[in-house]
């Protein structure tokens, strides 16, 4: 029985229509939701079973601790399920050398590999923002199941560096548009961030970027850092009183 209809959004998806579906149909469609495996047992059973479809998912920690190659990762993960993949470069870090080096150690053929996988690089915001007008007109990749964006908030931060407000607003509206994308095409979305020292009552501690703003829309937030040739994880959004897991890089990536 149909109780009542629940909009998705009030505002136009990015093909200028406005969907909405009943109550019962977004319950059997939440039931529905898929996963990407990680590639990587512990990340995986730290997550539950991996990326969610139609959720957004963080990957935030300090430079070099392996977001981007958990990134990278995620792509190859998608093309071995036969999925294309869209990685949207802000910081010129996409390195198909590293995704075929991935898809060998794995088994995966990597001309095929790479065939699935569209990286559009995005200096700016505006560039940002227009990649989601790109992913749904462009047939080439409109059937894109994964959408990795690395680094989500390093245009935003360069372009208002001194405007909070203006900042947060701007990524708060890209954000919106993302998920509402991700919702209405049933794609999961990866998010790599960097992290800012924040000092609270004497205690010195790191922080993602982006803040209350970016976690309206996560639907799980995973930290990540390098000790040696190992990395951690752990699950910091939901709260999770799980220990962080040890992971090693190697060929095939996280492990």
């Amino acid at each position: 029985m149909v109780v009542g209809l629940f909009l998705v959004s009030r505002e136009e998806s990015p093909r200028g229509e406005v969907k909405s579906i009943s109550f019962d149909e977004a319950l059997k469609l939440a039931r529905g939701f898929g996963r990407l495996s990680t590639g990587s047992e512990g990340i995986d059973a730290l997550t539950g079973g991996g990326y969610e479809e139609c959720k957004i998912t963080e990957v935030f920690g300090p430079s070099n601790s392996g977001k981007t190659q958990l990134a990278i990762q995620a792509t190859v993960m998608a093309a071995a399920r036969g999925w294309s993949s869209v990685f949207v470069d802000t910081e010129s870090t996409f390195r198909p050398e590293r995704a075929v080096q991935m898809a060998e150690a794995r088994g995966l053929a990597p001309d095929e590999t790479l065939a699935r996988i569209f990286s559009l690089r995005a200096r700016d915001v505006e560039a940002q923002a227009h990649v989601l007008e790109r992913v749904v007109d462009d047939p080439r990749v409109s059937s894109a199941k994964l959408v990795v964006i690395d680094t989500v908030t390093k245009n935003f931060s360069l372009e208002f560096p001194d405007r909070v407000g203006r900042r947060q607003g701007a990524l708060g509206v890209y954000l919106n548009r993302i998920a509402i994308d991700a919702y209405l095409h049933r794609r999961i979305v990866l998010l790599t961030n960097r992290v800012a020292s924040v000092t609270r009552n004497g205690t010195t501690q790191d922080v993602n970027l982006g803040g209350l703003t970016l976690g309206r829309f996560v639907s799980k937030s995973i930290r990540v850092r390098r000790q040696g040739s190992y990395v951690y994880a752990n699950v910091e959004y939901p709260r999770n009183a799980a220990p962080p897991i040890k992971c090693q890089l190697s060929e095939r990536g996280f492990e």
